[in-house]
Order: C-alpha cells, then structure tokens, then sequence
C-alpha cells in the first residue's frame, strides 16, 4: 500500500472534531495524521487527542515552534504522547518564520545551528542518554523530523533527524533537496535511505478547476510574504511571482496558474491523484496532503473530501 499522511485542520476545530477525524484518517488508510500548531493550538496536545481515539495509524506535529518551548518539555510531552500511542508518536520540529516569531518577542539567532542545538538536546532526553536527566522512560525511540526548504535544512535533516518535512516544494525541487540530505549524511557517516523523505502539499479539491484554483491562490497567497517561502518560490523558477508583489501588486493577484500546479494538487479528485503521483515518482516518500477548502466547506467537510480522494 502506498504511504500518505495528512494534516487536520485545528483552526475553530473542537476537540472532539478532531477525534472524529482522526479515526477517518485511520479507517481511510492513512499512515499518519499531524497537528499544525498556531496558538493557541498546540500540536503536541492535538496528537495526543489523536492518540487516544486511534490504534495504528501515526500521530505527530507538523510542525510545533521549537523557540515556543524549552526543549527538555517538548520531549518530555512527546514522550507522553508515545506511551499513549504505543510508539506512533512522530515529533516534527520547525523554526516557523520571522514575522511570527518577532510578534512573540522572539530572537531567532542562527535558525539552522538553534534547530542542530535543539535536535541533539530532544535526542538526548528521549533516549536518557542526557547528564541532565536523573530518570530514563522506556519507551520506543522517538522519531524526530525537521521541516526545511533550503539546501542547510536539508543538510541538517541528512545529518542529524529521522526526517524532513518541506512544504510547497515541487517534484523538481523535492529531487534537489534529496540531493543535499544525501550530502549531510554522508558528513555523518549516516545512510540517507534511513531519512524519510516528506513533503507537505495542499490540496484544493473540486470538479470546477477555476474555483478550485481560486481558492488555492486565496489559501496559499499569503505565504510569499515570509522571506522563507519567498525564497523557495524563486528557486523553483516562479521569481517573477515575488517581484510582482515586492512591487505592489496583491499577493492573491500575482500568484499563477502555473505556480498554483506546480506546488498544489488543483482540481477534480483524478487530476490531484495524477499530480501526487508526480511527488512519489520525484522520490517523495510520504506525501502528507494539507487540505484547503473550496467555497463555503467546512473544516470537517474539507478533511473529508480529502480522505475520500486519497484513502488506499
């Protein structure tokens, strides 16, 4: 059967809808379902309530802020998180982005030697090999993937982490981010085929193609205003995109057709199966679908369509 994850949606989301989607993602065949984390939403609680109402399918974050919590406590909710699993428990760490971060307070600092520094320290309490530690929990390892879209989170993610976890990269760019984890592997003596290769791809799905794509250019547009995401979308071949914004033109406005299929699955249920295919092929290992909603849907309307689409 072939691996596919998917994001819930958490925002206006209840604790008890995110049950009920949690045990569609496990009937549908799912390998994984990942809680986004946006305050005051926290995507280690989500994968707990995800836990608790399912058996086999993984639970995880995708991704939770590693400046939001001391890396001693993310570990230590992980871990709880694990034992109520019974080892499905995925752990997906990121840096967010500048605008977020400065509205808390926070200083960054270097992104890819804090993710390296934080990485080493949650390995280290998870598997009790820390001095810091008095106590050690015996539960099975705890898988940690970073999120990354440049070639030193790549690097990064080779060298240290179980996992990579980019988001609106194409098949293209996805074959060159392997390339750099291949790299860092190697620095580390490390086997690049034990990394697992994700990749986060909105879905926006519809029999009409036009509404599908504006909704997706709705959804999407307001990420080229992160620098992060800017500078993905100019190393996929899609620079005219920012310049027309960088110069006033509205995001939604500027955002193409032809960056919308590149990054997206757009459209009628066969035409985002065809286009996922195209993310395997690239050497994409667990596609994890982010739904987005067409019209009016709900969030539960959303997830459901999504699972419908792709379910084994």
């Amino acid at each position: 059967m072939k691996r596919i994850a998917t994001i819930s949606p958490v925002w206006g989301c209840s604790v008890a809808e995110l049950r009920d989607l949690a045990s569609e993602a496990e009937s549908g065949g799912f390998e994984a379902i990942f809680s986004p984390e946006v305050p005051p939403y926290s995507a280690i609680a989500n994968a707990q309530v995800f836990a608790e109402v399912t058996s086999t399918i993984k639970v995880g974050t995708w991704i939770t802020n590693i400046y939001m919590r001391q890396a001693v406590a993310t570990t230590a909710e992980a871990l709880t998180v694990q034992e109520v699993s019974e080892g499905r428990m995925v752990l997906g760490l990121g840096v967010s982005h500048k605008p977020v971060n400065d509205r808390y307070g926070i200083d960054m600092g270097n992104p890819i030697e804090k993710m390296r520094e934080y990485v080493t320290a949650v390995k280290s309490f998870a598997d009790g090999s820390s001095p810091l530690l008095t106590v050690k929990r015996q539960l099975p390892e705890l898988p940690v993937y970073i999120a990354g879209l440049t070639r030193g989170a790549a690097e990064l993610a080779g060298e240290v982490a179980d996992g990579i976890m980019p988001y609106l990269a194409t098949p293209e760019y996805m074959q060159k981010l392997k390339a750099y984890i291949l790299d860092g592997a190697n620095k580390a003596g490390r086997n690049a085929s034990d990394i697992d290769v994700t990749n986060g791809i909105p879905s926006f799905i519809s029999d009409d193609l036009e509404a599908a794509r504006n909704a997706g250019k709705r959804g999407l547009s307001g990420y080229t205003r992160f620098p992060f995401y800017q500078r993905m979308i100019r190393n996929i071949g899609f620079g005219d995109v920012i310049d027309k914004i960088q110069d006033g033109t509205k995001p939604a406005e500027a955002f193409s057709d032809e960056l919308l299929d590149a990054i997206a699955l757009v459209g009628p249920p066969d035409r985002c199966r065809a286009r996922l295919e195209d993310h395997r092929s690239a050497g994409v290992d667990l596609p994890i679908i982010v739904p987005g909603p067409v019209g009016k849907q709900s969030n539960i309307e959303v997830m459901k369509n999504t699972l419908e689409t792709f379910s084994a």
